[in-house]
Formats: C-alpha cells, sequence, structure tokens
C-alpha cells in the first residue's frame, strides 16, 4: 500500500508542515483507510445531487482516486502544521505527491477514525488530479463534495459510524459537510457562509474547475 516514513518541513499552501516519521500502528491505519475508500460506491442519487449544484468531481468512486494515487506513486504521511485547524494537504514539492495528514490524528486507529482518514485522503486525492499548484474556491468545492460522497457511502455501509465524535476530523471535517452539502436549504446558506469563512481569499476558479453560481455566490459574499 502507499506510505512512507521520512521527515521534512516545507511550507505549502500557506502553513508550515514538517512530515514525521510513520510507525506500524500508524501505516496500518492508513492502509486500512486506503481499503475503505476502494470499497466507496457513490450512489447515483447523491451524485446528481452533488453535480446539479455545479461540482465537478474528480473522481466518480473511491475506487478510482485510490488507483490514481497508485498511478502517481503517491505518498501518505503524517505532519505536524503551523495552523492545527488544517485537516491534511498535498505536498507537491517533491518528485512523487505526498498526503500529508495532521499528526494531532497520528494515534487515532479505531475503525471510525480509519473511516474519516480515509474522506480526508479522498479530498487531498481530489487535489492532486490537477497536477498544479493553483487552488480555487471552485475546486474546494469540488474536492469537499468529494469527501462528502466517500462519507455518505461510509454511512450507508456503516450505518452506526462516525456518531458523537468530538475531534474536530469529525465535528469540523467529514459530518460537518455532510450536513452542509444536504442542507435541505435550497440556497445553501450555511454552506456558502463555512466555504466563504476558510477559503473565500481564493479565487473563483482554477484549472479543471470553471467558476459555478455556488462559487461566485461565495466569493461575492467574501468580499
Amino acid at each position: 500500500m502507499l506510505g512512507a516514513s521520512n521527515e521534512k518541513t516545507l511550507r505549502q499552501n500557506g502553513i508550515f508542515v514538517r512530515s514525521i516519521k510513520t510507525d506500524t500502528l500508524q501505516q496500518n491505519t492508513i492502509n486500512r483507510a486506503l481499503v475503505e475508500l476502494s470499497g466507496a460506491e457513490f450512489a447515483p442519487n447523491d451524485t446528481e445531487y452533488i453535480k446539479n449544484l455545479g461540482v465537478n468531481l474528480p473522481f466518480e468512486s473511491g475506487l478510482e482516486a485510490v488507483n490514481y494515487l497508485k498511478s502517481q506513486n503517491a505518498k501518505i504521511l503524517y505532519a505536524e502544521f503551523s495552523d492545527p485547524k488544517v485537516h491534511a494537504c498535498l505536498d507537491t514539492t517533491g518528485k512523487t505527491p505526498s498526503i500529508l495528514i495532521n499528526a494531532s490524528y497520528k494515534d487515532l486507529n479505531e475503525f471510525d477514525d480509519v473511516l474519516a482518514i480515509s474522506e480526508a485522503i479522498a479530498h487531498e486525492t481530489g487535489h492532486m488530479k490537477d497536477n498544479d499548484i493553483l487552488n480555487s474556491i471552485s475546486e474546494e468545492i469540488d474536492c469537499l463534495a468529494l469527501n462528502v460522497l466517500v462519507h455518505k457511502s461510509h454511512k450507508k455501509k456503516y450505518p452506526d459510524s462516525m456518531e458523537d465524535k468530538s475531534s474536530p476530523l469529525y465535528s469540523e471535517g467529514v459530518s460537518l459537510y455532510s450536513t452542509l452539502f444536504f442542507d435541505s436549504n435550497p440556497d445553501k446558506t450555511a454552506l456558502k457562509q463555512r466555504i466563504s469563512e476558510k477559503y473565500g481569499y481564493l479565487d473563483i476558479s482554477s484549472p479543471n474547475h470553471p467558476k459555478t453560481k455556488l462559487a461566485k455566490e461565495i466569493k461575492k459574499i467574501s468580499a
């Protein structure tokens, strides 16, 4: 499976990160997360709903994402971030890309943690597919929608999973965005506000992620 144990410090996406050595238990968690991600199948109704929001999905299933990771010889590492609120990020400074997961989660290894980490991996793999260092509101929407669909797949397969979790990985990440994207409010007010707060400083569009009505509305409220 994917993974590595090297250490390095770099500045990525405006934050400083330092990758740390990954022990056997932590590598096992990553490997289990990749297995669960590869089994994630998106319900057609969910996919249609997401695309109707203007989302350009990077992958149509979790297996597509995992196969892409393998094709890129990507590494998945834990790293210390200067911003503790960041769950994961993509490092493109090396010969092969790396997905860096917040070291605060390195000792989370219960099954629910495996599922949540698989969703974070999916999100960053969506960014990796662009093969560029640019980012945008539209790109974040597309990658957030990707990990939401993985989350919905996990919840369908494991209905009692990821409930009542206090870690920010859940409360500020995987569970939160599933609720916001599938909010019954047609205006998606809460979703727009959340993405505006986190990514409103970005340009509206980037290569492979054209501007959408949702992205433009988010940028408008971010001004």
